[in-house]
């Protein structure tokens, strides 16, 4: 399965460029960046959580209705310089994923994210934020630099193929506190919800016989969490869609978003196996009243539209992008 590569830009370079803007950031956010030393193994941080904020006025309708009339949807995770979050405020899009902080990984101004999701004449569009909870990423504000030579009991190999991304003992009471602190920080930055990646990361840990139980335990976890402070928060995981198939994971989650159904990064179309087994899970979703929403890799034409007509005769909500998510293609 490929998985977009969040390509950052050199820390080094920006902070020699943009130093004063950097330090006026670090001031305003003082206590609230993560630079938090490492735990110790043994110890289990706490993971409080902060009251939070109101959400943006929609009308009657509720985050879940808002979700299930969704038609279209994007999804960007970097690149936001020099534009920011002004493409998704252009577009058309119900929905949009976008990563839980800038290109810095600065956390989103809740006034900004108002600002993106407003819609003249209309509802505003449903805002996610990305958070990946089955594995470490290098550039997160939640890095140590001591980690590579010492690192903490949950940080795993490296990823050949994905440079500064890192399997983790998901199950870890230590892994799963900081995400969560990074999640609370997603949500005091005022998301409709979290969009996860690396759901199904239990494929990554054969030594664990109960890598895949674990990971519903953990998604779980993190809706019970979210949903202390804001019952109506959407949690979306991407990937791992035969998970559905669990009772215990259904109440825990939203909808699905899904890489790669009928094509691979990129303009590869995939197998007929694996768009048999996709459709008969996604089947198991709509059944559960859960809609889906699919990601397809793809730059050329006419593939793109026989992309978005294939999806939609199936029932999805689907966008067609590029490999990096590092743009917001238009929708269809």
């Amino acid at each position: 399965m490929h998985r977009p590569h969040l390509t950052r830009p050199s820390l080094l370079a920006l902070a020699l460029r943009l130093l004063p803007g950097l330090l006026l950031v670090a001031c305003a956010a003082g206590a609230g960046a993560d630079n938090q030393p490492s735990t110790p193994p043994s110890a289990t941080p706490p993971v409080t959580a902060p009251p939070v904020p109101t959400p943006p006025a929609t009308g009657s309708a509720t985050r879940q209705a808002r979700l299930h009339a969704a038609r279209s949807w994007g999804y960007q995770l970097t690149n936001y310089i020099p534009a920011r979050l002004e493409p998704v405020a252009a577009s058309s899009f119900d929905l949009v994923v976008v990563d839980a902080g800038d290109d810095y990984g600065v956390p989103w101004p809740t006034a900004e994210l108002r600002t993106a999701a407003a819609r003249a004449g209309q509802g505003d569009r449903l805002l996610l934020g990305y958070l990946s909870i089955g594995a470490a990423e290098s550039y997160r504000p939640y890095w140590q630099p001591g980690w590579k030579t010492s690192p903490p009991a949950w940080l795993l190999q490296e990823d050949p193929d994905w440079p500064g991304s890192f399997n983790v003992a998901y199950w870890h009471p230590d892994w799963q506190a900081t995400v969560l602190r990074s999640l609370d920080r997603l949500m005091d930055s005022g998301f409709d919800g979290v969009y996860m990646d690396l759901v199904d990361a239990y494929y990554r840990n054969p030594q664990n016989p109960d890598a895949q139980a674990d990971m519903i335990t953990w998604v779980c976890r993190i809706a019970a969490h979210a949903h202390a402070r804001d019952p109506d928060f959407l949690i979306v995981p991407q990937n791992a869609s035969g998970l559905i198939r669990d009772p215990r994971y259904v109440p825990c989650v939203d909808a699905l978003g899904n890489e790669e159904t009928f094509m691979y990064a990129m303009n590869t179309p995939t197998e007929p196996e694996r768009q048999t087994q996709l459709l008969a899970d996604y089947a198991q979703w709509k059944a559960r009243g859960k809609p889906v929403f699919t990601i397809e890799y793809a730059d050329r034409e006419p593939l793109i539209t026989q992309l978005y007509a294939r999806a939609r005769a199936a029932g999805l909500v689907p966008y067609v992008t590029v490999r990096n998510v590092d743009i917001l293609t238009p929708g269809r």
